[in-house]
């Protein structure tokens, strides 16, 4: 169980407020500042520092925070594996991208090698998969966007190219270069995306911005997004492995920038010294290997 002080740690770290910290803990407001001053002595650090009434994060504390979250989303898997009997349940998040364009063919295999495993599979973005692996809602995630490599336990298991998107019908279809395609209005993912992030890194290295373009519109919803690119609405940059189906019905078509040549790998990412680690690093090979039958088609 999470030591009592980190707990207090915690909750004060959501309130900053000693007040209403101890009101949440039944405990008296001394109780909770000595809670507090007991880390700092162990750890030496200052954890927090007055900011007007509230209470404000030092760097240190920040970072005491991380962990802290980290122990207790352990703590929640230990209690979790110990309670859930035979039949044991794996919580998953896949990116959009994934979901769609791998899931159908990939969580087949997985129920059939893993038949003792109930699966659970959620959609969302890059960033929200993290938080919700950090905060012990996710036994691991499936992601094709950035993250920070010192913080997770992660494997590299799908490689698929970036690519700029259109109708095979549409004029968008003779573009040579990035800066040919701000003639274009963009479709593009949420802020927050792993393809949008990836999408505006390119941007910056050419000089370039979103606000650029012609116009943009924003779609969280993938087939709704290649749909209106297929309908000729505009152009979008996603991952190839997204768009597989439509391109192998020629309802979409790779503009080939020869200024935008990207492959990314897809990642399985866990958070580390999970208790299930040795499963998790066997669904890590399993989703990798049958990710394999999942390339792209060739265009």
């Amino acid at each position: 169980m999470l030591d009592p002080k980190l707990h207090t740690f915690l909750l004060l770290v959501q309130c900053q407020s000693t007040t209403r910290c101890a009101e949440l803990l039944h405990l008296t407001q001394p109780a909770v500042s000595q809670h507090i001053r007991a880390l700092e002595t162990s750890y030496g650090v200052k954890l927090f520092v007055k900011e007007g009434r509230r209470l404000a994060l030092t760097p240190q504390g920040h970072r005491l925070a991380q962990l802290c979250r980290r122990l207790a989303t352990l703590d929640e898997q230990i209690a979790r594996e110990m309670h859930q009997g035979d039949t044991p349940t794996l919580r998953f998040g896949a990116t959009l991208s994934i979901a769609d364009g791998l899931m159908p063919a990939v969580l087949p295999q997985l129920v059939d090698r893993f038949p003792d495993i109930q699966f659970h599979m959620v959609e969302q973005n890059t960033h929200v998969l993290l938080e919700q692996l950090e905060n012990g809602l996710l036994d691991f995630a499936l992601i094709e966007g950035n993250f920070d490599h010192r913080r997770y336990d992660y494997h590299p298991f799908f490689v698929s190219r970036f690519v700029g998107l259109c109708s095979p019908n549409s004029p968008y279809r003779v573009f040579r270069c990035l800066r040919d395609t701000l003639q274009a209005p963009l479709i593009l993912r949420e802020s927050g995306s792993g393809t949008r992030d990836i999408f505006e890194g390119e941007c910056r290295a050419h000089n370039l911005a979103v606000t650029d373009y012609v116009s943009l519109c924003e779609i969280e919803h993938i087939p709704t997004l290649l749909g209106l690119v297929a309908a000729g609405k505009g152009i979008t940059f996603a991952y190839e492995a997204a768009a597989q189906s439509l391109l192998a019905q020629n309802q979409l078509q790779v503009m080939e920038l020869e200024d935008l040549q990207l492959e990314r790998p897809f990642h399985f990412v866990c958070l580390p010294g999970s208790p299930q680690s040795e499963l998790l690093a066997q669904l890590a090979r399993a989703v990798e290997q049958a990710a394999e039958n999942c390339i792209p088609p060739k265009r």
